[in-house]
């Protein structure tokens, strides 16, 4: 394994370009973020600008119209003319009644002074009626209504009064107590049926003085209307479910007439918000009230349209978002107004982010590939180092003890020279086996050296496995006798394969050597040899130590060897297995592994046969 330092090292190399990278992108993100919603901000500004111009546009248009005195008006709108005597509104239906209005002419007390007399304190009303009705016949409007107003009261017979009633209602430009004559006339006709508890008529009347009230026929104050309204109303039995539209504006016309001065441009009344517009004339002020339902039918709809195309709201108040105030655009109302757009939401800078933070993503990915690579390379570097260190220990044990033994024999014989012909020749055969063992060393190591590069030669030709696999069990036999274990063979029957009859008994033996290594107290091994239909199974089975279950996957590695080797001390230089696989594949085969700890092993050489 890795020594710590190094795993720190790396982390470090990996850890601090990693944050640094990190830390740049979230800043990036942040000034795209900030960038986005400046940009946003600039185009909200923009496009309250195009509302307020819409706006002013659509408001121009009524200002032209008052500054013209036009008396036709769309439905939520009154337009009213302040005069020194009064307030003059247009269309006078549209309001139900005025703060003050300008007086019209009435006749002089004295001109009735004769007739009230004989009618109140003589109680002479026929000599109160002859006065009355000559009065009735003047050519001053004034004076006719007073005299036709009191010919009414003193006849006895209704139908005669309330003819002398309906003459009153056709005068409308004169007054009586203030009130226009016509408005007494009806009024009275009125009065006089509900006396004479003519129901029908009554209602029928009654109706008629409310249509001509409603109409705007007169120009009243809100106490006299109040009153004529409320009476008209209870006879044709018609209850008011709260102000009408006439009465709200009559309202609104009141608190603008106590605020003329100031000339506001919007009052609230009744929970309702009316624009005003000025327009100053010769000798006179006039104004514009426009209920909301005005504003949003004539002011607002090229407004609303530019507002949904740029994706903003507006209102008119004082919340949260751009604002416009009144001094300065010249409306009515102060203006506010927010994008209805959540943050984040332009398509442009979505794609932007993404990018951006797939590019960051791809970045740190890389990083971390290669910072896992450079370890798993640093560390796949030092498990071949301490292999192969361990390689060179291995190699060096199995050279010492040949060598030791050639040494020991050579100086025996050197310093020896009296020995007896039998001794010399034990001598002679010591070195000699200590010499082919580490021929067959060297030879292995550069065999296994050439497999490995690619350059070792096979000769494959038809031979009989069976014979192949027997001989090598053989002479392997006769070498592993002197340290006690038994060898079995199993497989009867010629069995022929395309092979390196050499190089397959150099994969056999090793598997032997390794099944008598790994197994230090049963020696028992068998060898055994099944041929299946288009392949044959070459098993080496020992009962030593076994290979734990994570130690298979690499057994096959070169230099690699077991702990329990290296705890047992068991020799060997890590080549044999590898050399066993290479040797194999070359054969277009596989080796099998079968092995339980404690239990054994079983390599089994699977190799293909033609048919």
């Amino acid at each position: 394994m890795p020594s710590k330092k190094l795993i720190a090292l790396i982390a470090v190399i990996t850890v601090v370009p990693l944050s640094t990278l990190l830390w740049l992108g979230w800043q990036l993100l942040s000034q795209d973020r900030l960038l986005e919603a400046h940009q946003r901000q600039q185009q909200i500004e923009r496009a309250v600008d195009l509302v307020v111009a819409s706006l002013q546009r659509s408001i121009s248009v009524s200002q032209q119209r008052l500054a013209a005195a036009t008396e036709d008006w769309p439905e939520g709108a009154v337009a009213v003319t302040f005069l020194p005597d009064g307030l003059v509104a247009q269309p006078k239906s549209r309001v139900a009644f005025l703060p003050t209005i300008p007086a019209l002419p009435e006749a002089p007390p004295a001109a009735f002074a004769e007739g009230e007399r004989l009618e109140f304190q003589q109680r002479d009303r026929p000599g109160a009626l002859r006065i009355y009705a000559e009065l009735a016949k003047s050519s001053d409007p004034a004076i006719r209504a007073g005299g036709l107003l009191r010919v009414g009261r003193n006849l006895a017979n209704p139908n005669e009064a309330l003819a002398a009633y309906s003459k009153l209602s056709s005068l409308d430009n004169t007054a009586i107590g203030g009130v226009p004559a016509g408005l007494v006339g009806l009024y009275a006709r009125c009065q006089l049926l509900e006396r004479e508890k003519r129901a029908s008529e009554l209602h029928v009347e009654a109706a008629q003085l409310a249509l001509q009230i409603d109409g705007g026929r007169w120009s009243l104050p809100s106490a006299v209307y109040w009153l004529y309204a409320g009476d008209a109303a209870r006879w044709t039995d018609k209850v008011s479910h709260g102000p009408r539209p006439s009465e709200l504006l009559a309202e609104a016309a009141s608190v603008l007439w106590e605020k003329r001065t100031s000339m506001p441009s919007s009052l609230t009344v009744n929970g309702r918000t009316y624009a005003i517009i000025w327009q100053a004339a010769p000798g006179s002020r006039r104004a514009l009230i426009a209920a909301p339902e005005f504003v949003q039918t004539q002011w607002l709809p090229v407004a609303t349209v530019v507002a949904s195309q740029h994706r903003i709201s507006f209102t008119f108040d004082d919340s949260p978002g751009i604002r416009r105030k009144a001094a300065d655009t010249a409306l009515p109302w102060n203006i506010a107004a927010a994008s209805l757009d959540p943050p984040g939401h332009d398509p442009n800078f979505i794609l932007r982010r993404r990018l951006l933070i797939a590019g960051f993503l791809l970045l740190v990915s890389m990083a971390l590939a290669a910072s896992y690579l450079i370890f798993r390379a640093v560390s796949r570097e030092l498990a071949v180092a301490r292999l192969q260190s361990d390689f060179v220990a291995a190699v060096s044990h199995e050279f010492r003890t040949p060598l030791t033994t050639l040494v020991q024999f050579t100086t025996m014989l050197r310093e020896n020279g009296a020995l007896s012909e039998e001794r010399k020749r034990v001598c002679y055969d010591a070195q000699a086996r200590a010499a082919h063992r580490l021929m067959a060393l060297v030879e292995s190591l550069l065999d296994f050296g050439r497999m490995e590069a690619g350059a070792r030669q096979y000769h494959f030709e038809q031979r009989d496995c069976t014979e192949v696999v027997r001989r090598t069990v053989e002479e392997f036999r006769a070498d592993s006798q002197a340290a006690g274990f038994q060898i079995e063979f199993h497989g009867d029957g010629s069995t022929e394969v395309e092979t390196d009859a050499e190089a397959l008994a150099r994969a056999v033996r090793n598997l032997l050597e390794n099944a008598v290594k790994y197994s230090p107290e049963r020696r028992e091994v068998e060898v055994g040899l099944q041929r299946g239909n288009s392949h044959i199974r070459i098993a080496v089975r020992d009962h030593g130590i076994g290979i734990p279950t994570h130690e298979r996957a690499k057994i096959f590695t070169k230099f690699q060897r077991g702990e329990h080797a290296r705890t047992h001390g068991i020799k060997g230089t890590g080549i044999g297995l590898a050399m066993v696989n290479e040797i194999v594949k070359a054969h277009h085969g596989c080796v099998e592994l079968e092995s339980e700890p404690g239990k054994g092993s079983t390599f089994t050489i699977v190799l293909p046969v033609k048919g």
